[in-house]
């Protein structure tokens, strides 16, 4: 596995779930299915999705502090990296299995789901470790303005916008920044559209948006 691909997917893998979650009370089951306009985020421009972006929930292990949601994470028909979160009741993401790669965990857990007032502003630095390599990132979030946002699975009122600056390497190990939007309602327990620019300041940049078709509750 060469360091400029596991560079490429650990950024992918780590920001798209740190803005797609709230595990507080799923259940078993639980789906939640995206229209996907543009590229894979956080790929190149000639990563294509087709289909559904999807995410379900397909088991909790553990109790107490040690319980954990497994989310499984797909990006249409024909990925062929799909990936298995862990995530624990307060939203923190600590470890991802990465289908024909491996485990990749967080140090410290990252957060799914961005708790801040209006106006507020975090930064966070975290290591990914995979394959004996420690990759380092930085998250910069704000939570901006709330708006009321149409997508096909209706309309949601008050939804809580936030903005990731997300500071990390691309693949020659180079500084490089990715600008992720994400609106989340807390009725759909999940993100309601997601926006991302990847390569944000670079000649290479382009946009991906996910939008909401549907959510199911499990068991």
């Amino acid at each position: 596995m060469g360091k400029g691909k596991l560079l490429t997917v650990s950024v992918v893998l780590v920001v798209l779930l740190g803005a797609a979650v709230h595990a507080e009370d799923w259940k078993v089951g639980e789906k939640w299915v995206y229209k996907h306009e543009g590229p894979r985020p956080f790929s190149t421009a000639s990563t294509k999705v087709n289909g559904d972006r999807t995410a379900e929930v397909i088991a909790i292990k553990g109790e107490g502090v040690n319980r954990q949601y497994v989310l499984k994470n797909v990006w249409g028909a024909e990925d062929q990296m799909p990936t298995t979160a862990y995530i624990d009741p307060n939203n923190m993401l600590h470890k991802l299995e990465i289908q024909y790669m491996g485990v990749m965990t967080l140090k410290p857990p990252v957060p799914t789901v961005w708790r801040l007032k209006q106006g507020e502003q975090k930064t966070l630095k975290a290591t990914m470790e995979i394959a004996g390599l420690s990759i380092p990132i930085e998250y910069v979030a704000k939570r901006l303005k709330d708006e009321t946002v149409t997508v096909p699975a209706g309309k949601f009122e008050k939804c809580q916008h936030v903005q990731i600056m997300i500071s990390s390497q691309n693949e020659t190990g180079q500084p490089v920044k990715h600008r992720q939007d994400y609106w989340y309602h807390p009725k759909v327990r999940n993100l309601v559209m997601d926006k991302v620019v990847t390569n944000y300041e670079g000649g290479t940049r382009y946009t991906a948006t996910s939008t909401l078709r549907s959510h199911t509750i499990g068991d």
